[in-house]
């Protein structure tokens, strides 16, 4: 395998597009407490926040935290692919 295709995963722009992710995620979620679709929307927002779903309390706190989680996972999951690299075949 060439070393171009055994790159490592840069960890702050991993965990930087994580926070972005699950940030929009919750917006995406928020708005849909707005909606009649089902809990789904909702049993996500109430990983992150407390309040009444559909507050604006609530989209605050939701995307603050989920910043806060996106950037440790994004974090994480490039420390955990960047470690397992030896398992690539030669």
């Amino acid at each position: 395998m060439s070393d171009q295709l055994k790159m490592k995963l840069g960890v702050a722009r991993v965990a930087v597009a994580g926070a972005i992710t699950a940030a929009v995620f919750f917006a995406m979620c928020w708005l849909g407490s707005f909606l009649p679709i089902g809990p789904a929307s909702h049993m996500y927002l109430n990983l992150f926040t407390s309040e009444p779903g559909s507050s604006a309390t609530a989209l605050f706190q939701g995307l603050c935290w989920s910043l806060a989680f996106g950037l440790i996972a994004g974090g994480l999951f490039a420390l955990v692919y960047n470690a397992l690299s030896s398992l690539d075949r030669n």
